[in-house]
């Protein structure tokens, strides 16, 4: 037979509630992702804007074509 126990909306057992009295012990995973994640872009930003092509470097390109080439 079922049991005649009514459950009220709203109200929680005190075992149910989260035994979690720190925040930072539950956020710092989440933190350190973060850290570990944005480093990452910013070294690949780095790497990016350093291979770049500078405008005195045109001057290079332009003595590679001054080149003859003998068949």
């Amino acid at each position: 037979m079922a049991s005649r126990e009514i459950k009220r909306t709203g109200k929680q057992d005190p075992e149910v509630q989260p035994s979690h009295g720190n925040a930072w012990e539950v956020m710092k995973p989440f933190i350190h992702f973060g850290i570990k994640a944005t480093g990452f872009i910013a070294s690949t930003l780095i790497t990016i804007i350093k291979h770049i092509p500078k405008p005195d470097n045109q001057k290079a390109t332009e003595r590679k074509k001054d080149k003859i080439i003998k068949i």
